[in-house]
C-alpha cells in the first residue's frame, strides 16, 4: 500500500548536519559515542538544568546557521499537494526546532522534539505520531541519516529511508537496517509517491 504519513529526522535529513557532538560531549564531561540525552537524564537533578542549558547553546548555534538539504522544500511541499501527511521527529527541543523551521520557512502537519516524550529510539516517538494521523505503520516511512532513526522504525514496525553518501565505502554500519538508502532527497518522491 501507498505511504500516507513520512517521519523526518531534521539535523542530517531536512538540515545539514552542523552540531558537534564531540564538542557537547566535551563540554558536558561526557564519555565519547555516549548517548547525550540518556546521560543527561541518568545526572543527578540539580545537575540537569546546566546540563541542558550546554546542549540547549549548541542546538541553538546551529539552529542559526544551519542550513536546509538541497530538494527539501521542494519535497515537502510536492507531499503536501499529494495528501501525504508530513512530520517533523527530532531529539532537539521544541525551542530549536521551531527555530529552523520558521528560519527555512518550512511547514510540516506535526512536529515532535524531545520535549515530547518519548524520543527517539523508542517504538512510540513514530506510533503516536501515526496514531495521531490515523496511519497504519504499514503506511508510515521514516527518514533519516542516523541509527537512532533506523532503530526507532525498526521497533516500531515501520519502513525506513536512511539518507546517506553514495560511495559504498563511507556506509555507515547501521546501513543495511533501513528499507530503502538513498543519497538525495528528491530520491524520496518516487518511494512516498508510488
Amino acid at each position: 500500500m501507498p505511504y500516507r504519513l513520512a517521519i523526518f529526522d531534521m539535523d542530517g535529513t531536512l538540515t545539514e548536519e552542523l552540531l558537534d557532538f564531540a564538542a557537547i560531549r566535551s563540554d558536558l564531561g561526557l564519555p565519547e559515542k555516549c548517548p547525550i540525552l540518556e546521560a543527561i537524564a541518568t545526572l543527578p537533578t540539580h545537575l540537569q538544568p546546566d546540563a541542558h542549558a550546554i546542549l540547549h547553546r549548541h542546538e541553538m548555534s546551529a539552529a542559526e546557521s544551519c542550513r536546509l538539504h538541497d530538494g527539501a522544500a521542494d519535497l515537502l511541499s510536492a507531499l503536501h499537494h499529494r495528501g501525504i501527511f508530513t512530520a517533523l521527529l527530532t531529539r532537539n527541543s521544541r525551542h530549536c526546532a521551531h527555530r529552523i523551521l520558521e528560519r527555512h520557512k518550512l511547514v510540516l502537519d506535526h512536529i515532535a522534539t524531545r520535549d515530547d516524550a518519548p524520543h527517539k529510539p523508542h517504538p512510540d516517538s513514530i506510533l503516536n505520531i501515526a496514531r495521531k494521523f490515523a496511519v497504519p505503520a504499514s503506511q508510515t516511512l521514516m527518514i533519516g541519516d542516523y541509527l537512532y532513526d533506523l532503530q526507532a522504525a525498526h521497533a516500531a514496525g515501520v519502513d525506513s529511508a536512511l539518507l546517506c553518501p553514495a560511495d559504498p565505502d563511507r556506509l555507515p554500519p547501521f546501513a543495511p537496517m533501513a528499507t530503502y538508502r538513498i543519497h538525495h532527497l528528491r530520491e524520496l518522491l518516487p518511494i512516498l509517491a508510488s
